[in-house]
């Protein structure tokens, strides 16, 4: 009788990393392409010779076996992983120091994100630390300390919030005042010429810094600067926290680990007290301010250049959230091609593929659209942001208000947006997205922080929208914007666009959804400013209080509008040879749009955009765009190029081996290395036994 069943009635041959077989539906997913992977990949990356840079910091971490990635990463305490990340961190000191160490430049997406599992023990060092010192350091400091950065002879932190200041530490472009919250103070003595650190209040304390508490010797602390006892703001400093020979903590400093977390358990995060600290006047970075010996306080450049090292951190999120939904997306898109559930296919009895659901491609579909947007757009802000750390060295400082407007609001809804991904991917696996083998349950933990560490996510929408509202200002006054504002000019055309959509294939076409996008974000726009003008409430009340729920969702629809954008043009100018690229990547913009739509798309009706029995014609689009891209979905996800050896998943591997590695990592589990656990026989088995 069995070998009488039919090809469609016998089950696919399933994966096995062991024996090097793919799994049978995972092939055939992948045969479905019909576009240059290679060509897609690298454009994601940046270019092919970025691509080649991942792929050789990949390599080198597959072929060694110290910094090889496994498994066992899972099993491990948090005092295991950060000495194997010490480990690791020497060891590729040792392969290639020049390379990774001495002659690296402060990158976006550093090498160490792509090899080391957990996060990289000194990598606010080579970071924030190190810029810091490249641009807030005049000359002589730069020439003094960034070869002992590179040389890991000072590894160091950004010591800036406090225990009582979190996110009400950003700069705040419109005003004068920065950091306005910050207590930690840095008083000048005249008579010896030193700066004295002070924690003068619990609050004061500096918590939450990485590699603050255990792992750096160095801090570049913001404190405010105290003269004649007169207030000059918040100024950079830069403190030796422990001795070279000992690494022991000098006099005057307490710091430690902060303790447990939701995730990031790797990284150090720690707090800071200071008691009378001595630090050298000269230690004040100077390339915007100066003090002289006599005490007299000067500015020589724009202030606002204090927030460039948290804009290039709030850039690299941006970027980072891309990547970290298409690492989550090649786990559950291949568990999902992969792994057959209930056996409710028309004349078959072989279960149905996870993918084939519509309710799963619901939830995995967007996802996608929102990686590749998410991606193309942050690109085009690095390049921003490359240019204005160039320009402000000049003192030019144009590009700063557009570079936090965008690097904010991206930060706010792109962190959002992944962290809620990694967890619908997480769920849709069901038990298998539920262990730590699966790589997916580390992936939502350690990405957590990023919702909320360089400033929460509401702040920063509050903080984007301020830009839009000066926006609006000026146009009262004359100005005409440009740029990603331009569409402000158009807000009466848009808003008149009465009943444009007759039915579904309305909703596909890109142009409509383009302006559907700009009507919802315009109209949010003109009803919060025209509230805001109207009231007789001081700014402040009608920031913080009246409107603040407005201004934040005001801020995200324009965010989510101008990401549209600029997929958009990305589609429309990269060169790309093979055409199905451009419409593989059309055919995604079209669901990205139709998502934001979907959740929210009541200032269309208001406006009179959408009609009576649009809600549904935009739920058959979403159907239909998202049915158009099934066929491509492991194409497009396996084009984000996310190795086994980077996800580390008994789950999501490029095998599809779904059973046979989650069934071995179980047994070789720490738990099971023994047959009786500790404890049993001394506590247990006398109550088994009837002697308590």
């Amino acid at each position: 009788m069995e070998s009488n069943k039919t090809s469609q009635e016998q089950k696919p041959k399933v994966g096995s990393i062991k024996n090097k077989i793919v799994a049978q539906d995972l092939e055939e997913e992948r045969k479905k392409a019909n576009f240059d992977i290679k060509e897609l990949t690298e454009s994601y990356f940046g270019g092919k010779e970025k691509l080649e840079q991942h792929n050789d910091h990949i390599s080198v971490m597959e072929n060694d076996p110290i910094l090889r990635n496994t498994e066992k990463w899972y099993d491990m305490t948090r005092e295991e992983q950060i000495e194997h990340n010490f480990k690791r961190a020497r060891r590729t000191y040792e392969i290639n120091k020049e390379k990774y160490y001495h002659n690296y430049e402060v990158s976006y997406i550093p090498w160490f994100s792509a090899m080391f599992q957990g996060i990289f023990p000194f990598g606010l060092t080579m970071s924030m630390f190190s810029l810091c010192i490249q641009q807030l350091g005049d000359d002589e400091q730069v020439a003094k300390w960034l070869p002992l950065v590179k040389q890991m002879k000072m590894i160091g932190c950004y010591a800036q919030t406090e225990l009582g200041h979190g996110s009400n530490v950003a700069v705040i472009l419109e005003q004068v005042q920065y950091f306005q919250g910050l207590e930690t103070t840095a008083t000048f003595d005249k008579e010896k010429d030193e700066f004295i650190l002070n924690s003068p209040t619990i609050t004061s304390t500096k918590f939450w810094p990485g590699e603050l508490g255990k792992f750096g010797g160095w801090a570049v602390v913001y404190a405010k600067m105290i003269i004649n006892g007169k207030n000059h703001g918040v100024q950079p400093f830069m403190l030796q926290m422990r001795d070279t020979e000992t690494y022991e903590t000098l006099p005057g400093i307490e710091c430690g680990d902060i303790g447990p977390k939701f995730g990031y358990a790797s990284k150090d995060n720690g707090y800071l007290i200071l008691k009378n600290v001595r630090i050298p006047r000269s230690n004040l970075l100077q390339r915007y301010v100066n003090v002289d010996r006599e005490g007299h306080f000067t500015i020589k450049g724009d202030l606002r250049s204090l927030y460039s090292v948290m804009m290039f951190i709030r850039v690299s999120i941006a970027i980072g959230a891309a990547k970290t939904l298409g690492v989550a997306l090649t786990i559950g898109t291949r568990y999902a091609v992969v792994r057959r559930q209930f056996s409710t296919q028309d004349g078959t009895k072989i279960e149905r593929k996870l993918l084939d659901y519509q309710t799963h491609q619901f939830k995995y579909t967007p996802l996608l659209a929102y990686t590749y947007a998410f991606n193309f757009t942050s690109l085009a802000l690095m390049e921003m942001h490359q240019q204005l750390l160039k320009d402000m060295k000049t003192g030019n400082f144009g590009l700063l208000d557009l570079a936090h407007h965008l690097s904010s609001g991206y930060k706010a809804s792109y962190t959002r947006i992944c962290y809620d991904g990694i967890d619908t991917i997480r769920q849709s696996c069901g038990g298998a997205g539920f262990l730590a083998w699966s790589g997916l349950p580390t992936l939502q933990t350690d990405y957590a922080p990023n919702t909320t560490f360089e400033g929460d996510n509401t702040v920063m929408h509050q903080q984007s929208a301020r830009l839009i509202l000066k926006t609006i200002k000026n146009i009262q006054r004359g100005f005409k914007p440009t740029g990603i504002f331009d569409y402000f000019n158009k807000f009466e055309e848009l808003l008149s666009k009465k009943g444009q959509v007759k039915g579904s294939a309305d909703l596909l076409c890109l142009v409509n959804l383009e302006n559907a996008l700009a009507v919802r974000s315009a109209f949010k726009i003109k009803t919060t400013a025209m509230k805001m003008a109207t009231s007789q409430l001081s700014e402040n009340e009608k920031a913080n209080s009246a409107f603040s729920v407005d201004m934040v969702s005001m801020a995200h629809a324009h965010i989510m509008y101008v990401t549209f954008k600029y997929f958009l043009n990305h589609i429309e100018n990269h060169p790309y040879k093979c055409p199905k690229v451009k419409e593989n990547l059309k055919n995604l913009a079209r669901v990205y749009a139709l998502t934001e739509l979907l959740q929210d798309s009541v200032s269309l009706y208001e406006t009179g955009f959408f009609t009576v029995g649009n809600a549904q014609h935009l739920l058959e689009a979403q159907k239909e765009a998202i049915a158009i891209v099934r066929p491509q979905m492991i194409p497009l996800v396996e084009a984000l190029a996310v190795p086994d050896s980077y996800i580390v998943s008994a789950i999501g591997n490029s095998y599809g081996d779904i059973y046979e590695t989650q069934l071995e990592w179980a047994k070789n589990s720490k738990l099971n290395q023994t047959s009786v656990l500790p404890g049993i026989k001394e506590h247990i088995l006398p109550i088994l036994h009837g002697k308590l």
